[in-house]
């Protein structure tokens, strides 16, 4: 079985050697600017600059129709029931932008195809199912155990209302999955097939390195987990052209994760919408 998925995911052969260019350069530079947009436009205090005062007028707005003026003069803008989901949605929002957009434009200046160069082909995918399959069912296995970790119960889920109701978990697995859509294009798309002509499959291991110090955020085991899973999914988009397979187990051992840590500290939703609504 593990011999069988090593030849599903091991590249067929070496490829690369074209002269490094202003394409490659381009990819790498477009890569980092879509990372830093993330990172800080798509950040809570621009959310707060944005939205803050519109955010702050409809808290006071609904404590003085509950009679409640001195609440309404005391208002915050984190008072607001849905503070915490909307600043997750800029955040997505900028990954979108940062990780989609941006390299796409610089696909299409030079003329590639978005669809192409992103690996977003269903072909790939859909012809190698057992093969997702098998990693999805080892990753199953890592998930249950992950999730009685003590440090993965503080993290997960971020969204620290995901438990207030089933609007507000499916609400955000929904955001997260375009997240993740947006997280693998760039990643096991755009950098791998930008980098592919000049790299070969050690573009894969070029891209490893921003990819893990993305999960330094979150806990050590899971930054060095995040090697191998770049490593693995980033062989497999190249080999098969498609990012979808990535994408579906990226997005179902996210949402696991956060469903498994609410269930060990009982804090699955009990309501289908939140209190107010």
């Amino acid at each position: 079985m593990l011999g069988w998925l090593y030849r599903q995911i091991a590249p067929d052969a070496v490829e690369g050697g074209a002269p490094f260019g202003r394409f490659e350069a381009g990819v790498l530079v477009v890569a980092a600017i879509g990372l830093t947009i993330t990172q800080f436009v798509g950040s809570e205090t621009v959310f707060l600059d944005l939205f803050g005062d519109a955010l702050k007028a409809d808290v006071v707005e609904r404590m003085t129709a509950a009679g409640d003026p001195i609440g309404a003069s005391l208002a915050y803008t984190r008072d607001h029931p849905l503070y915490d989901l909307l600043a997750l949605f800029h955040w997505v929002a900028f990954c979108v932008i940062g990780y989609v957009l941006v390299p796409a434009i610089w696909f299409k200046v030079n003329g590639r195809s978005v669809i192409e160069s992103g690996y977003m082909g269903l072909r790939g995918f859909t012809g190698h199912l057992g093969v997702y399959g098998a990693l999805a069912g080892i990753m199953a296995v890592v998930v249950v155990i992950a999730s009685f970790m003590p440090a993965n119960q503080a993290i997960y889920p971020f969204y620290r209302f995901a438990g207030r109701s089933w609007a507000d978990l499916i609400a955000w697995e929904l955001a997260y999955g375009v997240q993740f859509f947006a997280l693998e294009f760039l990643f096991r798309g755009a950098l791998l097939d930008g980098l592919r002509r000049w790299a070969g499959y050690g573009a894969v291991f070029i891209m490893v390195i921003p990819y893990c110090m993305l999960h330094f955020q979150k806990t050590g085991t899971e930054s060095l987990a995040a090697i191998v899973a770049g490593v693995v999914l980033g062989c497999l988009s190249m080999k098969y052209r498609s990012i979808w397979g990535g994408v579906l187990l990226h997005w179902g051992v996210a949402i696991s994760m956060d469903v498994l840590s609410m269930l060990h500290q009982d804090e699955l939703p009990t309501t289908l919408w939140p209190p107010g609504f």
